[in-house]
């Protein structure tokens, strides 16, 4: 059999199509486990395979999807975890496909810090997956499916820990163009999967080929890794209670061929397809040539789980926000020493709105456990911060704790030529795939000449580059001395920023701030310090984004140097800034909405206390200021400015806050605005939407009865006795006639039944009987209506 890693990128490879649709049409029933039917019925596996190979396919996918523990349990099959996988790779190999894909799906757990699944708990699930499918020697593992890019990452570290197969990862976006789940877009997806080791990434299920085709250019675009596409056979929609995926075979082949000249090298086909879409996609692409693609570039590129950001190259200079460091800030090393991160969020926030595109996360402070503290400042800066973070510590332990959680390509601040340093800092960034800020200094401390500095820079290059890293994984810092203990200090670390550009053109970076310390005008001897490193090749700067001149100073220079096309970003900041007073402070009742829209947990409560001790009446801070920053916070994810990270992490900051106000309610004032039963119609097992929407509902006062998942008809009927309205939800088409069975016996005992979820659209709710919300605040608003509308009809 050829070698897949000596074709991949270099041919175009056809992979199957799916394998649901075909098991549903061999006659297995939806509910029996697909994985199962490797031990108890291999025939009709088998000859699905072969079916894809016969019309040409290059790749068959293992029948293995449902193969983590998690997913196993919830029909009592984990124990035959090794067993089921290790037979699914056997059987792709048996059709004689040139090549076998294991198949890895999602956990169905939700990562921290939209769930509670933990890293380690995750990776665990998938690295035993693998473990067991590599046994039996595939071509490649494919983790596919993946909506949240947290779990998508963890996933791509376990399969290189468990095998040396490559890995390929494909993602699924929703209509609005991100991942469901982690509102992440194709860029950041393939930067982020990119350096967490994938050998290959790409876009699968969720669209169909033409709602496809632009997400696939956006990532060809942000990676030189060959590139997967899967589309549906088209968006299914509801006909009759019976899915129907309306694309073509035909369809399928034209688009196929558009996706190779897109720059996808590996192109099969998902949900609703068959091995007549797979034939299609051989007629159309297999004697075509692999695109070229030009890549991202030179330079450094960092990515939250929303949002990219590449350093150097002639970009415009970068800027790192420096405030999140407890020196000299008592109230931020207190609030760090008592757990809490309302302060961190607070900082994040304030220098996201002045302009900073990275924020450096520091925690060293007296009395504060860095190994707790810097993963804690992680995962709540995740959920609630779209800018990529450096991750600021000299504690290996505390970096790595910190590495492992972080959904998106982090910096690490810092390595230097210390024989320890590199030692400990240069594993970690090659094995999470990190960026990694170089200071010019080593054992012997900084070196007094810019040559010094230079040598220093080569020795931490050399180590890199030996460990794994590249050129673009580096972001080197000449260090900036005080000027008022050496006046020549400044002139050295240009000098030396110059030397490094000539030699390496490596990105670099700067602590401006430095300079000033000690010397009175700071502002204004940052900015023109700022502007000289500017015209040496200074790509980055970590700085106090608040402070005005120094922003100026680098909308300037990027203006001056060709870095801001028509020089609009300055043209814009001038004008934003002429004649403008400084904003006066904000109110305790506008910090408290604040604290809830950026979903700070720990202050919001905080701030109920401190309003209710002025005078404000807990029942009117619920009316007045918490209920409208919820609302807006729904508007603004209705609209595509938040994803779902912010809007769960806003939820529970709302319940927090809500909680703390009603212990200040008079006895029978704190009731709740309706009882709500919520549950996932047999036969699904999906509980996400689910719980997001539960947690929406909570946090605007309602009383909810989670119901779980794989929820009877008759449960759903005895619930609707004692709530107001009820909820059902689906991921699975093939739960569709358990929904609608579920909406007759909810609809008999006259309580309002409300449905939504993936497939489900409002003309099939309307179709069987029931109110239709799309979205979790328009579940919180459909469900509000209900309840008025019943209690409404009691009163009459």
């Amino acid at each position: 059999m050829p070698d897949i890693a000596a074709r991949l990128g270099r041919e175009v490879l056809v992979v199957d199509g799916a394998m649901g649709t075909m098991l549903q049409r061999a006659g297995i029933p939806p509910e029996q486990p697909g994985i199962q039917l490797n031990l108890i019925a291999p025939e009709v596996v088998a000859d699905i395979h072969r079916s894809y190979v016969l019309v040409g396919a290059d790749c068959v996918t293992t029948n293995t999807f449902g193969g983590t523990r998690p997913k196993l349990a919830q029909h009592g099959l984990e124990g035959l975890l090794e067993q089921a996988n290790r037979a699914g790779v056997r059987l792709a190999r048996e059709s004689g496909a040139q090549h076998v894909l294991a198949d890895v799906g999602p956990t169905g757990l939700v990562m921290e810090p939209l769930g509670s699944a933990t890293f380690d708990e995750v990776y665990a699930h998938f690295f035993e997956q693998v473990r067991a499918l590599a046994a039996e020697s595939p071509d490649a593992i494919l983790i596919e499916t993946m909506t949240d890019i947290a779990e998508a990452r963890c996933a791509v570290l376990a399969a290189r820990d468990a095998c040396d197969l490559p890995v390929f990862v494909t993602v699924t976006f929703g209509r609005g163009g991100v991942m469901d789940l982690s509102g992440t877009p194709p860029e950041a997806a393939a930067v982020i999967l990119e350096a967490a080791g994938a050998s290959a990434v790409g876009v699968n299920c969720g669209l169909g080929p033409a709602e496809m085709l632009p997400l696939v250019e956006r990532m060809a675009r942000a990676t030189a890794l060959p590139i997967i596409v899967q589309p549906n056979a088209g968006i299914p929609r509801v006909e009759g209670g019976v899915t129907v995926f309306p694309g073509t075979a035909e369809e399928m082949g034209a688009y196929a061929a558009k996706f190779v000249e897109a720059g996808a090298s590996v192109v099969g086909s998902c949900c609703g397809s068959t091995p007549a879409f797979t034939g299609a996609i051989v007629d159309a692409v297999k004697e075509l040539p692999v695109s070229r693609r030009p890549g991202r570039g030179r330079g450094v590129t960092l990515a939250s789980p929303r949002r990219v950001l590449s350093i150097g190259g002639g970009r415009p200079m970068a800027v790192i926000g420096e405030r999140i460091n407890p020196t000299g800030k008592k109230a931020l090393a207190q609030s760090l020493r008592e757990g809490s991160m309302a302060i961190v969020r607070q900082f994040a926030a304030e220098q996201a709105a002045a302009g900073a595109h990275a924020l450096d996360v520091n925690v060293g402070a007296a009395g504060v456990d860095a190994r707790t503290a810097l993963p804690a400042a992680v995962l709540a800066l995740s959920g609630s911060c779209d800018l990529p973070l450096v991750l600021d510590t000299t504690d290996p332990a505390a970096l790595e704790a910190a590495l492992k959680l972080y959904p998106g390509r982090a910096l690490i601040n810092s390595v230097n030529g210390g024989e320890e340093s590199m030692g400990a800092v240069l594993p970690l960034a090659r094995r999470y795939g990190a960026a990694v800020l170089v200071l010019a200094l080593d054992g012997d401390g900084i070196p007094g000449t810019s040559e010094g500095r230079v040598r220093v820079v080569e020795r931490v290059r050399e180590h890199a580059l030996a460990a794994g890293l590249s050129d673009d994984d580096l972001l080197v810092d000449c260090l900036v001395l005080t000027a008022a203990s050496d006046p020549g200090s400044a002139r050295v670390t240009l000098d030396a920023l110059r030397e490094v550009k000539a030699r390496w053109g490596l990105a670099a970076v700067l602590g401006v701030s430095n300079v000033s310390h000690g010397l009175p005008g700071r502002s204004t001897l940052n900015a023109t310090f700022l502007a000289m490193a500017a015209g040496a090749g200074l790509d980055a700067a970590i700085v106090n984004p608040g402070d005005a001149e120094v922003m100026r100073a680098v909308a300037a220079a990027d203006a001056l140097l060709g870095r801001d096309e028509r020089a609009e970003h300055w043209v814009a900041l001038a004008s934003e800034r002429s004649g403008q007073d400084e904003p006066a402070a904000s109110s305790e009742e506008e910090r408290l909405a604040l604290a809830v829209e950026r979903g700070d947990a720990d202050g919001a409560p905080q701030l109920v206390e401190q309003l209710i001790a002025r005078g404000w009446p807990a029942a009117q801070l619920i009316a007045d200021v918490l209920t409208p920053a919820i609302q807006r916070l729904g508007d603004a994810y209705g609209r595509g400015d938040v994803f779902l990270p912010q809007l769960i992490a806003a939820a529970d900051a709302m319940k927090a806050a809500v909680e703390t106000a009603k212990r200040h309610l008079p006895p029978g004032a704190g009731a709740s605005l309706g009882r709500v039963a919520f549950g996932t119609v047999k036969g699904d097992i999906h509980s996400i939407g689910k719980d997001i929407c539960i947690s929406m509902l909570e946090s605007h006062g309602f009383a909810v009865d989670d119901l779980g998942v794989d929820v009877s008809a008759d449960r759903f009927a005895q619930a609707a006795r004692d709530a107001d309205v009820v909820c059902a939800s689906a991921l699975m088409t093939t739960t569709l006639p358990a929904m609608e069975e579920a909406v007759r016996a909810v609809v008999a005992t006259g309580t309002p039944v409300l449905v939504g979820g993936a497939v489900v659209t409002e003309e099939y709710a309307r179709s069987i009987g029931a109110g239709y919300a799309d979205d979790a605040p328009g579940c919180v608003e459909a469900v509000r209506k209900a309840v008025a509308s019943r209690n409404a009809a009691k009163e009459s």
